[in-house]
């Protein structure tokens, strides 16, 4: 009893195997981006520090981090940092892995309320995805 269960255990195992590679295979193809924004960047764990969507007039700075999947690396990407739809700033970034972490911030002004977007684009200038947050 025991070896017919080790064997269907192993064949579980394979099988399981070859589906979690049918889709890391299939993630490989379709990039996938993550952005959240927050207060700062711990550079060391590659974290953000005090995630949230809303932030209080007068902050002098928004950092937003973005995790990638599925580039072909080495590549670059390009954060476009939007306030009420008038473009604020655009930072390139390198990529250098399929599976990879980076990040940009952006000092504030204290009157620039509003509601803000980070626009995530891939080097031939195609957007990767987007996200927003609103300073009041």
């Amino acid at each position: 009893m025991l070896k017919n269960s080790g064997k269907v255990g192993m064949m579980l195992v394979v099988g399981i195997m070859m589906v979690g590679f049918g889709v890391q295979a299939q993630d490989a193809a379709v990039p996938s981006v993550d952005i959240a924004f927050g207060t700062d960047i711990d550079r060391e764990n590659r974290e953000l520090v005090g995630e949230t969507a809303v932030f209080a007039a007068g902050i002098e700075r928004i950092a937003c981090l973005t995790r990638l999947k599925g580039l072909e690396a080495p590549t670059s990407v390009t954060h476009v940092w939007y306030r009420d739809g008038k473009t604020m700033a655009r930072v390139d970034l390198n990529v250098a892995s399929s599976n990879w972490r980076t990040w940009s911030s952006k000092r504030l002004l204290p009157d620039w309320t509003g509601h803000w977007e980070v626009k995530v684009l891939d080097s031939d200038g195609r957007i990767l995805g987007s996200a927003g947050f609103d300073v009041q």
